[in-house]
């Protein structure tokens, strides 16, 4: 049996919606931060997980292809949210969420890049002047926060870029590859057909899902802001967002990308 992790976000519902159904699969739900532990240590034969995770470990993985969780212009759930605009964090905290871990490094990049400075950053809410929330907590904040700067960290990236974002990659472990092989086989071809049919009736999907804060359409807007396709273009801003992490110290070596086949 795959032991499949699942984000526990309204970002990928609309796959894990119909995954849920197939009972040949264990499911594990968690936090990006959780599931990329869970993966590294085994418990999990395979999940979405933050795109810097693959190149941290990337000996020991393998990518489903054609899919991902990444946006284009803006993605509503991976934000900054400041009392002052950002070209004025320079000696001021900054709250890092500790759900994340491609968030955290895309804002250190950022900041640096197109700000030249490098914030103070603490794990403590308290004192903060500003906080990057992502997953379910940015999107209620955005909604319902009284923030004054309000920051869509893809939107940024997009600016300085001109590319999509890929936040998670679906990534497995070789090791589980190798000893569940024809599992996976059948697992990538379903995940591949849902993928496709995800957005097809996403109103449907509000007869099973809400979020305390968000309106049906804030909801359905949501999900089609998610793009879960995994094209030459998505690559070459994974790419791009491996040469800076590298560049800053969160990876050692850019990894390639290597597809389950």
């Amino acid at each position: 049996m795959l032991v499949i992790g699942q984000i526990d976000y309204a970002n990928v519902y609309p796959i894990f919606h119909q995954l849920n159904k197939h009972k040949e699969y264990r499911f594990v739900k968690g936090v990006p931060s959780y599931l990329n532990t869970a993966l590294r240590e085994g418990v999990i034969d395979l999940s979405p997980c933050s795109s810097i995770e693959y190149a941290k470990s990337f000996e020991d993985y393998i990518l489903i292809p054609g899919i991902s969780i990444s946006s284009t212009e803006k993605v509503k759930s991976v934000m900054l949210y400041s009392e002052v605009p950002i070209e004025d964090l320079k000696g001021r905290k900054v709250f890092l969420t500790g759900e994340s871990g491609t968030s955290v490094v895309l804002f250190r990049i950022l900041v640096n890049e197109m700000y030249g400075f490098q914030p103070e950053f603490t794990d403590q809410p308290e004192g903060a002047e500003a906080k990057v929330l992502i997953g379910d907590k940015a999107l209620f904040e955005l909604y319902n926060g009284q923030n004054k700067y309000v920051y869509d960290l893809c939107t940024l990236w997009n600016a300085f870029t001109g590319l999509p974002f890929v936040f998670a990659l679906w990534i497995a472990r070789k090791d589980a590859v190798r000893a569940k092989r024809a599992e996976f086989e059948m697992f990538a071809g379903q995940l591949d057909e849902i993928k496709k049919d995800s957005k097809s009736n996403l109103a449907a999907l509000l007869d099973h899902y809400s979020m305390k804060g968000l309106t049906s359409y804030q909801i359905i807007d949501y999900w089609e802001t998610m793009d879960y396709s995994l094209s030459d273009r998505h690559v070459q801003g994974l790419l791009r967002f491996y040469s800076y992490a590298k560049k800053y110290g969160a990876i050692k070596e850019i990894p390639p990308i290597n597809f389950f086949v």
